[in-house]
């Protein structure tokens, strides 16, 4: 069980500091893309940046559209408040919140949110990719989302709308993939 915990630890980890670019996709909205840059100040290491990110993307964004990536990165957010915590109870309950709240954002996914772009990104493809990055980072052993995160990933493959996107983006998926799957080794 130790060791599995650890495994899980590290994939954590690797996943969110090793994957900067996982969240790097970025709205032209100024909110957003304040909010963005502390999550991911927190995400290399800043702890003092995760209640600012959470904060910020608690904020009702500009358009009611973009309310799913808010929720997806607030979700991650909470996850990493989770993995920061001192207390067990306390990163338990924090990821757990995180955790809901990305099932919330992908909950609420419309068809409206596949013709919504972000940096030429169709918003439903980001918020997957967010959601699918979280849910493989946490312990597996604890909260049970692995596999969630894979069919994520495999559908956002499998998706006709990731051939028109960006080359950044497929490579983040990529490199997310590539990831895991050295992990799981």
């Amino acid at each position: 069980m130790k060791v599995l915990l650890s495994r899980a630890k590290a994939l954590f980890v690797a996943i969110l500091l090793l994957s900067p670019v996982v969240f790097a996709q970025a709205s032209t909205d100024a909110a957003f893309t304040a909010a963005l840059a502390q999550f991911n100040r927190a995400r290399q290491g800043d702890s003092g940046q995760i209640e600012a990110a959470i904060g910020a993307f608690q904020t009702v964004p500009a358009s009611p559209l973009h309310q799913p990536l808010y929720a997806a990165y607030l979700g991650s957010a909470q996850a990493l408040k989770g993995k920061a915590a001192w207390m067990p109870w306390n990163k338990m309950k924090f990821t757990d919140q995180g955790l809901d709240q990305i099932d919330q954002a992908l909950a609420s996914l419309r068809p409206e949110h596949d013709r919504a772009l972000v940096q030429g990104v169709p918003l439903a493809l980001t918020i997957r990719l967010v959601a699918a990055a979280t849910f493989v980072a946490v312990p597996d052993g604890l909260f049970h989302r692995r596999s969630a995160g894979k069919s994520l990933l495999a559908e956002l493959r499998r998706n006709p709308l990731l051939a028109s996107t960006p080359e950044a983006f497929r490579a983040e998926l990529g490199a997310l993939e590539t990831q895991l799957k050295e992990a799981e080794k």
